[in-house]
């Protein structure tokens, strides 16, 4: 699952267990929304060259937009973070798949819409006033969860701040 959600041709046990583990071990030390950090991972330049002249905030500057709290990202965070990237481009590479192709593979199971806690919310609160309106839009959405859909961008960014604290808009429970 893994190799196919970071575009490579196969898994390579070997190598892949420690990059992915790695990964798996980074992401939750800054408040990162996954959803899109997979997404953006698929618009980065695996063929760039150079890299040991690249700094590690420029690596990270195509998925800025999956963090919720940039000062968290320390510099031993982005330090950590440069090595992981530089070591995945560095696999990516070997791989031999074209930035073209492994962008469309990634894309293909990683999705850009997902039924996000606060939308739910948001369709429930206009539902319970007798409007299904976004109800009927958030299904024909999902519908394709993985398609660039450009009439519906504002669907697929992190969750507002406000969302952050409001019953149901950030996490759900049990009750939910």
């Amino acid at each position: 699952m893994m190799s196919r959600k970071l575009g490579w041709n196969s898994f390579e046990p070997a190598i892949d267990e420690a990059l992915v583990s790695e990964l798996l071990e980074i992401l939750p030390l800054a408040e990162t929304d996954i959803t899109i950090f997979y997404r953006r991972l698929a618009e980065v330049d695996t063929q760039a060259e150079n890299l040991s002249e690249t700094s590690d905030q420029a690596l990270m500057e195509p998925l800025m937009e999956s963090y919720y709290q940039p000062a968290q990202l320390t510099n031993d965070y982005v330090s950590r973070f440069g090595k992981w990237i530089r070591d995945y481009i560095d696999r990516t590479q070997r791989d031999g798949t074209p930035n073209d192709v492994r962008r469309r593979r990634m894309n293909k199971v990683n999705p850009k819409y997902v039924l996000r806690n606060y939308l739910a919310q948001l369709a429930i609160d206009k539902a319970e006033e007798g409007d299904n309106s976004m109800v009927d839009e958030l299904l024909e959405l999902l519908r394709h969860p993985y398609d660039e859909q450009l009439d519906k961008q504002a669907y697929a960014v992190k969750r507002p701040e406000w969302a952050r604290h409001r019953a149901g808009c950030s996490m759900l429970s049990c009750s939910s």
